[in-house]
């Protein structure tokens, strides 16, 4: 609520978190940004219980994310 203006504001509930959800996140993922992509989806399947396929699928992309964000967008090195 704004001080003063009597106007209350509320989120509206989000609908079920899908794979498509994630993949829509994750697909376009760079090294640079795979830890910030990684946070936004943690916060989406953060609240789904364990077990849920959804969460399951999540964090396997966390992880994808994870070792994404340790590689590297340089070439190989020159006689390796």
């Amino acid at each position: 609520m704004l001080a003063g203006s009597g106007t209350v504001y509320t989120h509206a509930r989000m609908a079920a978190v899908t794979k498509r959800d994630i993949d829509a996140l994750w697909g376009p993922a760079t090294p640079q940004f795979a830890y910030q992509i990684a946070e936004r989806i943690s916060a989406l399947v953060g609240d789904l219980p364990a077990g849920d396929p959804v969460r399951e699928y999540g964090v396997k992309r966390l992880a994808d994310l994870d070792r994404l964000a340790q590689s590297t967008t340089k070439g190989a090195e020159p006689g390796h």
